[in-house]
């Protein structure tokens, strides 16, 4: 008698689909979402999404560097305290994780116009 994956390939195939698949995490998904619209919405100084596809390529490589998922993570639950307000929300921090998401932005294929931030930045003093 075989033993459960010995020679038997539809048994090796069971026990391989009994595998925990990964879980996503939805929080992190929402606030990788909402850190990438307020990014482009900061860049194109307009009230607009990114371009169908584009944000599901940066989130899905949010999600895969561990240190900007880390970070996403810390700013959304910063954001938290602030959501009870009829304030817009407040601008991202531009830091190196702000160009980053930028740089995927614009490598994913969304038409960002060129320095703006850097530029409104330094004309209204934030």
């Amino acid at each position: 008698m075989l033993a459960l994956g010995e020679g038997n390939s539809y048994a090796t195939h069971v026990e391989r689909d009994r595998m925990v698949p990964r879980r996503e995490d939805a929080d992190l998904i929402l606030d990788a979402m909402s850190y990438v619209d307020l990014v482009h919405m900061d860049l194109t100084a307009e009230n607009t999404a990114p371009a169908p596809g584009v944000a599901g390529r940066v989130v899905a490589a949010i999600l895969a560097a561990p240190s900007l998922a880390d970070y996403v993570r810390t700013w959304a639950s910063e954001q938290l305290a602030s959501k009870a307000s009829l304030a817009p929300p407040p601008r991202p921090p531009i830091n190196a994780n702000y160009e980053r998401v930028r740089g995927l932005l614009r490598r994913a294929g969304d038409s960002l116009p060129k320095d703006r931030s850097a530029r409104a930045r330094s004309s209204d003093g934030t």
